[in-house]
């Protein structure tokens, strides 16, 4: 039977599959008021004003009609200052619509539009970033939808650090969105504190148009046209298995040349499975070292370097400045394409060598001449050698000021940052501020990405590096330019102080040799020449030879590529190592600060065992609210909820257990069957998880089902035997993420 309400409920399910929420009525209402007393079936909001009706007739009846009731609608609410430009009439399987404010004619359409696109009609916010974008960002959107048209599924962009890649993704998701390649977004990062900034800078440039958002593992995702998450809290307790493989149509992964192809690749790959077009963001350019970058992407789309970004006056120049500190290397454990810092800390941090780098800085900055010091960043390569560095800058401040040795004047404005300071963060956000207080920093890897301090006028490089990926993100601090417009003052030019010999690695990451007269001050300059002659021919000779065959196996979870051979040699252990260290560092680093965290919760129980534990002193310890929820996984958590586990008071449920209680919501509230019958569904639901070869006629002949009853009270309960089992196959397609909506997409499909 046809009827009106019959199309409306096929209506409601149209939008909840497009992401509508019809229990935000802030966006969507039923049975809007008139002026004229009557009401509108449905009325679309914005700014809680209405701006489109929906007018809905049982099949059958004309829509052309339907139309014209919707735009006396219309007018008499624009009559009382309102503003609707866009009408729909439907019956649940035709839909026609009419743009009002562009007075064309009515068409028809094969889909409701999602709420994204109406306040693009209201407010065009793509055209104007898109519009705004510079040349060479619009070319890389371009080359990126081009690509993803044409049927490529992955693929990924290099542009240098400072020329705007996450408003040139915020470009290629407003294309994406506006070309109907894309309905919903997943952007990935794999630092707690990049995923905030994400969301704060494309709430800056689409907030007004697209719901954008963090991923929090409840059915509000669904909601949001951008998701934005750490690769962790999705790879934690496996939580991207509770979203379908087709949840996104476009994942984009930050700083891709990391992170993502060790034990993490499975998130990435789960949703490619269900046809997400995977995109890549990196400062790195293409090398031996990202390996697995190339192999996953291919070649990348388009690329944007920096010498590009320095030439079209995008990025700030680099002056270099060169000294040697004659280190002797050899012995330093080898990671790979790196040293180990600690090893290498051991060697480089030399009393005498820290003081020549402290004297050398003062005199390129000219200090004794213009007492000013510059925002100054300098890389160590341990935390114990940043903290000998750090004492050395304040030695030489108060020898040049003529003040006590011991004077602290300057501990207030040359500081270490490094992860085992309380404070770190803290220091961070104020070394970020335009002109801050912070005059040096000396760090060891946590200032060398996710930083954006544009006014660094100077980088000290103290910590020798063969990693042209560590290379480019510690010279990407300096390299944005400042305006007046934008930061209040200029810096179109910074130095860069090298102690351990970088420029052999910066002409073969740029192919471009630096001049001699580039090199404002150089000792031993024919020996040095000479080192990196001889280091750019090896280089050559390298690419020139054939590749040699890799066959890719999985050890610990963690996919790893080594140089085929008929006997595994030492060096292909090296490989094997170096390849799934970090992936296994990262989980037993995770693993150590849950020991220290329940070390320092029961610490307190045992010195204040009637005291509930203080918040501010976990803080202390580093385990603030953001923190702790990065390391458990638990993006809902309370600290209150960390406390008790730590006690063993309670424990945080697993997926498994959440799409249980799923199970049991929907079966009760929403199928409103009875304790018995739920009693029946459950058991044999946890039975099949429990044991999945179970067959049903082995689950008939247990004591515990005959005990119930058996296959007798089955049929009394659910009509047959057919009807139980048909309704624990529906069960399983039941999550936590789908069960609200779940009994329409059964309606749907039968």
């Amino acid at each position: 039977m046809q009827t009106e309400e019959n199309a409306k409920t096929l209506i409601d399910e149209q939008l909840r599959e497009l992401g509508w929420n019809l229990t935000n009525f802030n966006e969507i209402t039923k049975e809007y008021p008139l002026p004229d007393g009557k009401r509108a079936d449905y009325a679309i909001l914005y700014n809680k004003k209405p701006v489109a009706l929906i007018e809905a007739k049982k099949e059958g009846r004309d829509l052309a009609s339907a139309l014209i009731q919707a735009k006396n609608y219309a007018n008499s609410l624009n009559k009382q200052g309102h503003n609707v430009i866009l009408i729909f009439a439907s019956d649940g399987r035709k839909i026609y619509r009419q743009n009002l404010k562009a007075n064309t004619r009515p068409e028809k359409i094969s889909r409701f539009m999602t709420y994204a696109e109406i306040k693009e009609y209201l407010n065009p916010e793509t055209d104007i970033l898109l519009a705004k974008l510079r040349d060479y960002q619009k070319i890389a959107v371009s080359q990126v939808v081009s690509a993803f048209q044409l049927g490529r599924d992955k693929t990924y962009l290099e542009m240098a650090t400072g020329t705007g890649k996450t408003i040139t993704a915020a470009g290629i998701i407003a294309k994406m969105f506006k070309t109907k390649l894309a309905k919903r977004i997943l952007f990935l990062v794999d630092r707690d504190s990049l995923a905030g900034q994400t969301v704060g800078a494309f709430k800056k440039v689409m907030g007004d148009t697209y719901k954008i958002n963090r991923l929090v593992g409840t059915k509000e995702d669904k909601y949001n046209d951008i998701a934005v998450s750490t690769i962790q809290f999705l790879y934690v307790g496996k939580k991207y298995l509770s979203y379908p493989n087709d949840f996104f149509d476009l994942v984009i992964l930050d700083e891709c040349h990391r992170s993502y192809f060790g034990d993490w690749h499975e998130v990435v790959e789960h949703f490619r499975k269900g046809g997400a077009k995977i995109l890549g963001l990196t400062a790195t350019p293409s090398d031996k070292e990202t390996q697995n970058t190339d192999e996953y992407f291919g070649t990348p789309v388009f690329r944007y370097t920096y010498q590009q970004g320095v030439k079209q006056g995008i990025l700030a120049e680099t002056d270099w400045y060169k000294f040697l500190t004659n280190v002797d290397l050899t012995g330093i454990h080898d990671m790979g394409f790196d040293f180990e810092p600690e090893d290498l800390g051991r060697k480089v941090d030399v009393p005498k060598r820290n003081e020549l780098i402290a004297e050398k800085f003062f005199e390129v900055i000219n200090y004794e001449q213009n007492r000013y010091i510059p925002k100054t960043l300098v890389f160590a390569a341990s935390i114990e050698h940043a903290n000998h560095l750090r004492n050395a800058f304040i030695d030489k401040y108060n020898e040049l000021n003529n003040l006590p040795r011991n004077d602290a004047t300057a501990e207030d404005f040359i500081v270490s940052i490094h992860n085992q300071i309380k404070n770190a963060k803290d220091l961070i956000k104020e070394f970020q501020e335009i002109d801050s207080k912070i005059r040096i920093a000396v760090s060891v890897d946590m200032l060398s990405t996710g930083i954006d301090a544009p006014d660094i006028e100077v980088l000290v490089m103290a910590r020798p590096t063969k990693s042209k990926i560590l290379y480019v993100q510690m010279k990407g601090r300096a390299t944005r330019r400042c305006t007046p417009e934008q930061h209040g003052k200029i810096k179109d030019k910074f130095k860069l102080i090298d102690f351990v010999d970088l420029v052999g690695i910066e002409e073969i990451i740029t192919n471009e040799k630096i001049e001699e007269d580039e090199i404002i001050l150089e000792e031993d300059p024919q020996k040095e020449n000479e080192t990196i002659k001889n280091e750019i021919e090896k280089e050559k000779i390298e690419k020139e030879e054939k590749e040699p065959e890799k066959i890719e196996m999985v050890i610990a979870d963690v996919p790893v590529w080594i140089v085929k051979s008929e006997i595994i040699t030492p060096e292909a252990f090296s490989e094997i190592r170096r390849q799934i260290e970090p992936q296994l560092k990262a989980i037993k680093e995770k693993t150590a600060l849950k020991e220290r965290f329940i070390q320092a919760v029961l610490s307190w129980e045992a010195l204040n065992p009637q005291i509930p534990v203080d918040e501010r002193y976990l803080e202390v310890f580093g385990f603030d609210i953001n923190t702790l929820r990065d390391i458990f996984g638990e993006v809902n958590a309370s600290y209150q909820d960390f406390i008790d586990v730590a006690l063993g008071k309670k424990r945080f449920k697993t997926i498994e257990e959440k799409n249980r209680d799923a199970v049991i919501y929907w079966l009760k509230d929403i199928k409103k069957f009875n304790e018995e019958q739920i009693e029946f569904l459950i058991m044999y639901y946890d039975f099949k998880k429990r044991n999945p070869e179970l067959t049903f006629s082995q689950l008939a002949n247990s004591q515990v089902l005959q005990q119930k009853g058996g296959i007798p009270r089955i049929k009394q309960l659910f009509g047959s035997l057919e009807n139980f089992v048909t309704l624990y196959e529906t069960m399983t397609k039941i999550n936590y993420l789908n069960v609200d909506n779940f009994n329409e997409e059964q309606i749907d499909e039968n």
